[in-house]
């Protein structure tokens, strides 16, 4: 059964198909972890086969994106809205993140809010800059490698981050996810460099959509340890964050 689904997931996704055996390995590792992950997701592997093959799957990811890497050296994070500064991100002193409950594991259906809602000027909820009458871009808050893209959310689906666009930094060993988007332009497998402009932000998601939320970026970062990919907070860092 869940062979099935993956070979569906594959021809939506990408275009192609695959015979059912050795469906990642004949894929490289960023379409390979866009896979693993839409599986977790959905609730379509356990919890220990996931981390297993998450653990595998990362140290080659982590190799191709390092010798693909042109930078040495960390350097800040780009605030990842344009035109947006840190006094956009919700709550009282980014009180809004919660970690308490949360794993990675428990995909659509994880608890608590290891992120960072950052609202537009969006009064009417067109998805449009009040000021500007604009979409609002969405920057790469970091260089590093597209390794998942979920496009076609509709309302009647139950996926929380609508939207999304995960990218994975091999230097700092981190992932971070842009959800509730509109548009996205980038594609996985494709690098990506500090302050790129990756998407818009939109108003999809199950939470997202409805009238009582204001339209806003859910941005989330995690650090893998030892291939358990865990929440940080990059409250202080999206203080200080600018694109030159």
């Amino acid at each position: 059964m869940i062979q099935h689904l993956l070979r569906i997931l594959l021809v939506l996704t990408f275009g192609f198909f695959f015979p059912a055996e050795s469906l990642r390995a004949q894929m490289e590792p960023a379409a390979q972890w866009h896979l693993l992950y839409s599986q977790i997701r959905d609730g379509l592997i356990s919890k220990q086969e996931a981390q297993s093959q998450l653990k595998s799957l990362e140290a080659m990811l982590r190799d191709v994106c390092l010798k693909q890497s042109n930078r040495a050296v960390e350097v800040p994070l780009c605030f990842p809205l344009e035109g947006y500064d840190f006094k956009s991100i919700g709550g009282n002193g980014g009180s809004g993140y919660q970690t308490r409950g949360y794993d990675f594991f428990d995909g659509n259906r994880h608890k608590g809010h290891p992120s960072h809602d950052l609202f537009i000027r969006d009064n009417d909820q067109d998805g449009h800059d009040d000021l500007t009458g604009k979409p609002v871009i969405v920057l790469s808050a970091s260089s590093g490698t597209v390794v998942s893209v979920h496009l076609g959310w509709n309302p009647s689906s139950r996926i929380r981050g609508g939207n999304s666009i995960w990218i994975y930094e091999a230097i700092k060993g981190r992932y971070y996810d842009y959800a509730h988007l509109n548009e996205i332009f980038a594609k996985i497998g494709q690098r990506v460099n500090r302050g790129e402009r990756i998407g818009t932000v939109g108003r999809t998601g199950e939470n997202a959509y409805p009238k009582r939320s204001p339209t806003h970026l859910h941005f989330t970062v995690h650090e893998s340890i030892e291939g358990y990919p865990k929440p940080v907070n990059p409250y202080q860092d999206l203080k200080k964050g600018i694109c030159e």
